[in-house]
């Protein structure tokens, strides 16, 4: 049952972690909101231009159990449609996604914002908000959009949308790499079991031009330290991702992100049988 006192808004942006753009857009938000002292924000930082990693990341946190009222703002526009100048900085406009367990995402639609959670939505809308007219469209425009749906108000929300006009997530990609240097892939759990793939098995692991033998295995820890594991992750709830998790007792040692020279999001993998 759904606590309307507990009020909790995900800003996930590819901006600097406390940063100028995250307190301009949290100044935008605080003056919107009805009672902003009830809604606890939190701001997340994705990799500049990541639309991967903004995917993932929104998916995941609007799928987390809880019991009040949870919206997610996600922005990452690069604005890649087109080489040529744009006219008043026109971009990919917003839209608006509702879950299964009642999260709210508002997300820029650009490449994967809204594919990790596709068989989540139960309804689909676009936003009436400006597309152009300013460079800082998370700040000038946005929030005002996410504030009203924060306070319940949804007349913002226009036209329904198909979720299988979505585009599919492509399987075997880099998706995130957390703060300990393991590294997430858009690969799942049902995926290595579709490859045929069990616990313990040896593979050869090919990303960013780097090949390294691991191991697949239930959890990082089921491997001995030094081990590259192909596990399966922490994310991902009921089909977990798959994790390139390299055991180190100390971030001076080399990591997994260290040893695959930092892929980037969107990043192609191969998992191989030996």
């Amino acid at each position: 049952m759904q606590d309307e006192n507990k009020k909790l808004l995900h800003v996930v942006c590819d901006y600097r972690a406390g940063g100028l753009e995250f307190s301009e857009i949290r100044t935008r938000l605080v003056d919107s909101l009805d009672g902003p002292e009830q809604v606890v924000i939190s701001d997340i930082e994705v990799p500049p231009l990541d639309t991967v990693g903004l995917g993932f990341v929104t998916a995941q946190l609007a799928q987390a159990p809880f019991a009040g009222k949870m919206v997610v703002y996600g922005n990452a526009a690069p604005r890649r449609d087109k080489t040529k100048a744009k006219k008043d900085n026109m971009g990919e406009g917003i839209k608006y996604a509702r879950l299964k367990n009642g999260a709210e995402v508002i997300n820029v639609y650009s490449d994967y914002a809204f594919g990790f959670m596709k068989d989540q939505i139960v309804e689909f809308r676009d936003i009436d908000c400006p597309k152009a007219g300013s460079q800082f469209r998370s700040r000038d425009f946005f929030p005002e959009r996410v504030a009203k749906i924060m306070n319940g108000d949804h007349s913002v929300l226009t036209d329904k949308l198909s979720v299988k006009d979505i585009p599919e997530i492509p399987p075997y990609q880099v998706v995130w790499t957390d703060g300990f240097g393991n590294i997430k892939t858009t690969a799942r759990a049902s995926d290595l079991k579709k490859k045929g793939f069990k616990p313990g098995q040896r593979v050869q692991v090919i990303l960013n031009g780097v090949s390294m033998l691991g191991v697949v295995a239930i959890g990082g820890f089921a491997v001995d330290r030094g081990v590259l594991a192909v596990n399966i992750g922490s994310s991902g709830y009921d089909n977990p991702f798959v994790e390139l998790f390299l055991r180190v007792h100390q971030l001076s040692e080399k990591t997994a992100a260290v040893r695959f020279d930092y892929p980037v999001g969107g990043t192609p993998l191969e998992i191989k049988p030996l």
